[in-house]
């Protein structure tokens, strides 16, 4: 199959042009209000912002380079990765990661957070902790990649829960309802996580 054979083009209806440029207008006026004109790093930020504020994390990096977030009182770091529902695997994208970077998650100061939304803004749970051994796989990974290859890392949530990562049910959401998305998703994650370990987001700021 050529590439001028692939793809599914289909007419695109009235009503999601419409809906879709009311939609981007409401952002427009936040990236106006708070002159940030990249809309990807707009959408990011602003997910970034919501799942620190949860986890007690108050300040936000608007930096690029650097974790996503701290906390004011102390020397506590964030590192927020982003998920869709739809994604055929659940896990956080280290992009460029370097030697450095990979060490850091062997730190207790740094923390680590996967979000699963669905849609643009309705989250569905987060896998949150820390283990020294993420850092050791991120520098594994980074150390033996093909030379002259793009440092990119995938670690899927069963590793994370498998480390003693918490699974976190967001406001809004019940342990009943995540547990089910997990189950769902994959059933052998019943060895890391039932509905009596995962937390709520008033567990974890107590």
């Amino acid at each position: 199959m050529s590439i001028f054979e692939k793809g599914d083009f289909q007419k695109v209806p009235k009503e999601f042009r419409t809906l879709g440029i009311a939609s981007l207008a409401d952002l427009n006026k936040f990236q106006d209000k708070f002159e940030m004109y990249d809309t990807d790093t707009t959408i990011n930020e602003i997910r970034d912002a919501i799942i620190s504020n949860y986890l007690g994390f108050d300040l936000l990096n608007r930096a690029k380079h650097g974790f996503d977030s701290k906390k004011s009182k102390n020397e506590q770091f964030l590192e927020v990765k982003q998920c869709s529902i739809s994604s055929n695997r659940y896990g956080g994208t280290w992009n460029d990661t370097n030697e450095e970077k990979a060490k850091a998650f062997s730190d207790k100061r740094l923390f680590t957070v996967v979000a699963v939304w669905k849609g643009a803004s309705d989250l569905q749970f987060m896998v949150y902790g820390q283990n020294h051994e993420l850092g050791k796989y991120l520098l594994s990974r980074v150390k033996n990649r093909k030379k002259g290859s793009r440092s990119t890392q995938n670690v899927e949530i069963a590793k994370l829960l498998k480390m003693g990562f918490l699974v976190i049910a967001p406001p809004g959401k019940t342990k009943e309802y995540v547990m089910t998305l997990l189950i769902n998703y994959k059933k052998s994650l019943t060895q890391y996580v039932s509905i009596e370990k995962i937390k709520e987001v008033k567990d974890i700021n107590q």
